[in-house]
């Protein structure tokens, strides 16, 4: 297929971390400002992307850590929210976008930044884009399960207590050792005040990874799950999600930089599919991976030889998990068909 009817197709982008979503010359430029030593395109990369699989964790986090040290005030996320809008439209023709943060993840590196004008910014970034393109953004809170569940407990009720400008509530962070269900009760809280909830699940490739999917949609009551790509290992899962009709937000070529699987080519996005699970195809984090949403529909369509139609239905049934308004939806989906 031409390059130019991929483009054509309008998408949804479900599962984009907002942080980590820079614009590369917008990020190296407040690199630079910073005084990093830069300036070399592979400078460039040894600091701030992962451009194959990782070798281990830390180095990985080493470049989610130096990212997010140069976001370092509120005009700058602007920009950021704003770039990382404009990018999604103008590079892959995304028509629906959810982006979601976690605000105590800039505010650890930068006590001297407020919450509240962080999220202004952010909003403010948000609009301009939505009124220069035909598109519409949400916002997800997201809670990270590596802090305590009473730090959570703030960060999810200051959410709450701004849920009009929050369309759902994510948990992320290292699945392996820090588990889901000491988080219950604030997801439950938050489902029950009308927030989607997705939850990063059945990610990493470890035994049992599979089973945390379930415990996503029985104690926290998941209506998305985050990556499950590790669902393929389990059929008592698989016929789960089929069963609910729960979408997978998969994002195979970050699956391949963590090592969650091997090769795009042994990603088990088609055989999810075949099985009848609801799969949408998803970045995760574009700007540290350097991968557009058009990018991940062609690895899927020459590793994994997915037609165009696949990704139509993938795509619809994204639009219809995504926890914006179908209303809004439709004001920017071509034809406005419903």
């Amino acid at each position: 297929m031409t390059e130019s009817a991929l483009f054509a197709l309008p998408k949804v982008e479900l599962h984009c971390h907002l942080e980590l979503a820079f614009r590369k010359t917008t990020l190296k430029n407040w690199a630079l400002q910073r005084g990093m030593a830069v300036d070399a395109e592979h400078a460039f990369e040894n600091e701030f992307l992962i451009k194959s699989p990782m070798a281990d964790l830390p180095s990985v986090l080493h470049k989610f850590l130096n990212a997010r040290d140069v976001i370092d005030n509120e005009a700058k996320v602007e920009q950021l929210a704003f770039e990382a809008c404009e990018d999604m439209h103008r590079i892959s023709n995304v028509r629906v976008l959810e982006l979601r943060y976690a605000p105590s993840f800039l505010l650890d590196a930068h006590p001297d930044m407020n919450a509240d004008l962080m999220l202004e910014a952010i909003l403010r970034g948000i609009t301009r884009a939505e009124r220069k393109y035909p598109m519409v953004v949400g916002l997800i809170g997201l809670l990270q399960r590596i802090k305590s569940v009473q730090e959570n407990e703030r960060w999810c009720d200051w959410i709450l207590e701004r849920k009009a400008h929050f369309v759902g509530l994510d948990l992320a962070d290292d699945e392996v050792h820090y588990p889901a269900h000491p988080f219950a009760s604030l997801f439950q809280k938050a489902k029950a005040q009308g927030l989607g909830i997705t939850v990063h699940a059945g990610e990493p490739d470890v035994p049992q990874a599979a089973q945390n999917i379930l415990v996503a949609l029985d104690k926290l009551g998941a209506d998305r799950i985050g990556h499950g790509v590790q669902a393929i290992q389990d059929e008592e899962v698989m016929a789960r999600l089929v069963q609910d009709r729960i979408p997978l937000e998969l994002c195979p070529w970050s699956n391949v930089l963590t090592r969650a699987v091997s090769s795009l080519t042994n990603h088990p996005f088609k055989e999810l599919l075949k099985r009848g699970i609801r799969t949408t195809l998803n970045t995760d984090d574009p700007g540290v991976m350097d991968i557009s949403l058009v990018d991940q529909c062609r690895h899927v369509m020459t590793h994994l030889d997915i037609s165009i139609e696949n990704l139509m239905q993938c795509n619809e049934w994204a639009r219809e998990a995504s926890f914006i308004s179908q209303e809004r939806i439709q004001s920017v989906w071509p034809n406005n068909k419903s």
